[in-house]
């Protein structure tokens, strides 16, 4: 009883701060992000598109979420800041870099195998596209993007961290942190290249996501009212017009890939969002909301996998199409074909790792024994 009242009195605290119900919800949070990227790459729209003469509110819709589906990234580079505040505590330097490395090489370095032989690279691009080189040098767009995007923040994290941890105001240094980013953004307008801002605009999210994680830590005490709620959703929906006018009316912001403000707008209120209704659901309509939670959170469980599986699968979309396989059966064939290969491969790399540790975890027993 007195275990139950404690997981009682930590839901209803939970429940009132914002960040520890993104920390909660995280995975799901995740597989939303991570279900929007696949809508982004792999979805067919099926409603019929507006034209001049008629206006179709659903057709609308469809085409508008998949064209700014890239903003699941920006979420999982929100949280992905937020769960490394977490991690960098949890061991050594060494741990951290070792259990990062763990997450990321065998998704990319499977994938890459795989489609060598079938894209017919040789041996050279394939060591060009696994090891990022053609992402930093040549094309950030080349080959899955994000891996050495996302290995890029994980090497500075530590850094950033330490001396954002030694700054009493985090706040003010976040958003120095920020200032700055932008300023060498516009001093290297004709320096870099323009597509490398694909990634490097999506750095103040990511440093967002920190300020997060040191929020949900440090400030249990932070309530979110109503007026919060209020807030976010203004947030939002102002991120979603301006997502609007980058990606479907090509409005151009001050940098190459202007996407930055409104992918940034939306990352930082839908997650808040997203936890307080799937907390909502939990309170007030039990089974199906824990249901809810526990089949959105599933998808959070191989992001990852799945987003170099889409890689793969992808491409041969097309083929399909050209070969008159209905529209419907292949959206629903690559969400399922997708998802389950990501879902084995997660299963299969996670038990790779374990017989790899084994004789190591096996030493370490022995040791302590001694």
């Amino acid at each position: 009883m007195l275990r139950m009242n404690n997981t009682s009195s930590q839901n209803e605290i939970n429940s009132r701060n914002g960040f520890l119900l993104v920390s909660q919800y995280r995975n799901a949070i995740m597989g939303i992000a991570a279900l929007w990227v696949l809508f982004f790459h792999a979805w067919i729209p099926v409603m019929p598109a507006s034209t001049a003469g008629h206006f179709n509110l659903f057709g609308f819709i469809e085409r508008y979420l998949k064209a700014i589906g890239y903003c699941g990234v920006d979420i999982f580079l929100l949280v992905s800041g937020l769960g490394l505040t977490f991690a960098i505590k949890k061991g050594s330097l060494l741990r951290f870099y070792y259990r990062r490395l763990r997450r990321i090489i065998l998704p990319p370095l499977v994938v890459s195998l795989l489609l060598w032989n079938i894209f017919g690279w040789s041996t050279l691009e394939f060591f060009q596209n696994i090891s990022g080189y053609n992402f930093y040098f040549k094309d950030t767009t080349c080959f899955l993007w994000f891996i050495p995007a996302i290995v890029t923040l994980y090497l500075l994290f530590p850094l950033y961290y330490k001396v954002f941890d030694r700054f009493r105001n985090k706040i003010l240094f976040t958003a120095a942190a920020i200032a700055l980013w932008l300023i060498i953004s516009l001093l290297l307008l004709n320096v870099m290249r323009p597509d490398l801002y694909g990634f490097t605009n999506r750095i103040p999210v990511f440093i967002i996501g920190v300020l997060f994680g040191y929020i949900t830590q440090n400030k249990k005490d932070i309530v979110f009212k109503a007026w919060t709620y209020i807030c976010l959703i203004v947030t939002l929906a102002l991120g979603l017009y301006l997502a609007y006018l980058t990606s479907i009316l090509n409005y151009s912001f001050i940098l190459p890939y202007s996407n930055i403000l409104p992918n940034c707008l939306i990352a930082v209120s839908l997650p808040f969002l997203i936890a307080k209704i799937l907390d909502l659901a939990e309170r007030h309509l039990s089974l199906f909301g824990k249901l809810l939670t526990t089949v959105i959170g599933f998808f959070g469980t191989f992001t990852l996998e799945s987003y170099c599986v889409q890689e793969w699968f992808v491409k041969i979309i097309n083929d399909l199409m050209d070969d008159g396989i209905s529209i419907h059966l292949i959206n629903l064939g690559m969400f399922f074909v997708i998802n389950a290969t990501a879902w084995a491969a997660s299963v299969l790399f996670r038990y790779l790792w374990e017989l790899i540790e084994l004789p190591f975890k096996k030493k370490k027993t022995k040791a302590k024994a001694n």
